[in-house]
């Protein structure tokens, strides 16, 4: 039980609320020299117990002098070394160009970027993460560009302030550049578009071999995990056709459950009526 405080000193511990004015009865660990207060009611409340039912605590206090040993030393030296020896991300310099990998699985994606300075490439930073909801089902192509607008959007202040080379031996400025490209693909292109990024075709894995291993990291996470059935929703196709002196043809919108447009037009090589073109 708390410290029971006097009927006197009581009201200085006032204070405000909605319902009106309130003070303690007994005393807070929170008021000024409440824990020495506690400490002589413990001392003496367990007064006769000492010695007795009660044990000073002196297993922590050594009665020898402090001494260091060699083995002391040694075993310093190695926790030091060790310490110094762990690897380090590397600081790139201004306006120093960097090198990126990507890589995605099914459900996973990730990130290197790497400084390259005498031949050997240094990591500057790791990222990754696990693909949600419809993101599961974006084709592997997709999937990579996703993992490329991911780095950019963590990294932003290093896309802004270094030109950035992406290495890998996908097409994917092809991909992104293409006039029929997916919606997505076009709004990713386009906020790219505001960095410096080249595509470099792919000559060493050592850097792709630490974003693949990220993405191992991710994937083990997310099947450790329950997962949600991604549930299936329809597609809207609509379709109209026409028939002139010139030819016939059809149009057609197809729609995705997010909303994007696919638009394709075909032209028949034989005659047909509107209602037929339809």
């Amino acid at each position: 039980a708390r410290n029971r405080l006097e009927a006197a000193d009581e009201e200085k511990t006032a204070f405000h609320t909605g319902q009106g004015v309130y003070c303690y009865t007994k005393m807070s660990f929170g008021l000024k020299n409440a824990g020495a207060a506690y400490q002589r009611l413990m001392d003496k409340a367990f007064e006769n117990q000492m010695g007795r039912n009660i044990e000073t605590l002196k297993k922590c206090i050594k009665k020898s002098d402090f001494r260091w040993t060699t083995e002391a030393e040694q075993a310093f030296q190695q926790l030091k070394k060790h310490m110094s020896a762990l690897p380090m991300l590397a600081a790139p310099k201004p306006q120093e160009e960097l090198i990126m990998y990507l890589s995605a699985t099914h459900g996973a994606i990730s990130a290197v970027l790497l400084t390259e300075r005498g031949m050997v490439q240094t990591p500057v930073y790791f990222i990754s993460r696990a693909l949600q909801g419809p993101e599961l089902n974006y084709s592997p192509m997709e999937k990579l560009v996703l993992s490329l607008v991911f780095a950019a959007k963590r990294l932003r202040r290093y896309f802004q302030a270094h030109p950035i080379a992406v290495i890998t031996d996908q097409p994917i400025k092809q991909v992104m550049s293409r006039p029929d490209a997916a919606g997505r693909l076009q709004k990713w292109s386009i906020m790219l578009g505001e960095h410096n990024i080249t595509y470099r075709p792919r000559t060493s894995i050592k850097g792709q071999i630490l974003a693949d291993f990220l993405n191992e990291i991710a994937n083990n996470a997310l099947q450790s995990t329950s997962v949600a059935e991604t549930r299936e929703e329809p597609w809207t196709l609509f379709t109209d056709g026409s028939s002139c002196v010139d030819g016939s043809g059809a149009g057609l919108i197809l729609t995705n459950p997010d909303g994007i447009e696919f638009t394709y037009e075909l032209r028949f090589q034989f005659a047909a009526s509107n209602n037929e073109a339809e």
